[in-house]
């Protein structure tokens, strides 16, 4: 792996230099990584659990975060590997190829077999700063819903600050959650929710973290959500085995 990005990049197929980009654009929620060999690409969101968890747990951003993303990218199906400079291809060029291509190919290919995105061996080697992300931030003294709940009740806070509080508790467990995913994902469906059983996760965010874990499985795996959690409702009881089965029920209706 690179070192690092050239910030300006000579197209190998006509004059024009050009920037990569390494992250979604102002006013964007997504950019795109092309193979280096082909035109194949990712969308790669802003919100991509493994690009927030790496983020999170190793602290990195900009640059030093888009080779991390890169590096856990699994190969193109062409042999190719994802890179942020599309094989030093500029846009302009990468679009031409595209409409080509898609003037040749007089059959639509068939849907392919799903293909893990990750490099899951490069992956794993983050798996410890992820777990060690994901418990300081279990065992931490952060506030929690039921405190500021409390405190405002109490009276020991106005309706200004405890809605302030409120959005700074979704991002933060947001950004969490999003770090579990990516720990599943290196777990896989077999052990990531018994796991996160283990750990305390479900006790910590109820129902919705085996729901966000089975959205990392689909993703890592191609399996479908409600597939995943119609099994796993099983080795529940109580309150939880009764939410799955209301978001089943409301997002898949029923099984």
């Amino acid at each position: 792996m690179v070192d690092t990005f050239q910030k300006e990049v000579q197209c190998t197929l006509c004059p024009e230099t050009f920037e990569p980009v390494i992250e979604p654009e102002e006013g964007d929620n997504t950019y795109l990584i092309h193979c280096s060999s082909c035109v194949q690409c990712i969308s790669v969101a802003g919100t991509n659990p493994v690009r927030i968890a790496l983020r999170e747990a190793l602290g990195v951003k900009g640059e030093a975060l888009a080779l991390a993303f890169q590096s856990v990218l699994a190969p193109c199906s062409c042999g190719g590997e994802f890179n942020h400079d599309a094989g030093q291809r500029c846009p302009k060029c990468l679009y031409k190829i595209e409409r080509e291509t898609r003037k040749v190919s007089k059959h639509p290919d068939k849907e392919a077999d799903f293909e893990c995105p990750w490099n899951l061996e490069e992956l794993k080697k983050s798996e410890a700063k992820f777990f060690e992300y994901i418990f300081q931030k279990v065992e931490s003294k952060e506030e929690n819903l039921k405190q500021l709940i409390e405190k405002f009740e109490s009276g020991q806070m106005d309706a200004e600050t405890y809605m302030e509080g409120l959005d700074s508790l979704r991002f933060r467990e947001s950004t969490q959650v999003s770090v579990i995913q990516a720990w599943a994902m290196i777990l896989g469906s077999e052990l990531a929710f018994r796991a996160a059983e283990e750990h305390g996760l479900v006790e910590r965010y109820g129902s919705r973290i085996l729901v966000s874990i089975a959205s990392a499985m689909e993703i890592s795996e191609g399996k479908a959500v409600l597939s995943t959690l119609a099994a796993e409702i099983k080795n529940w009881d109580g309150p939880i085995e009764r939410e799955l089965h209301t978001f089943i029920a409301k997002i898949g209706g029923g099984f």
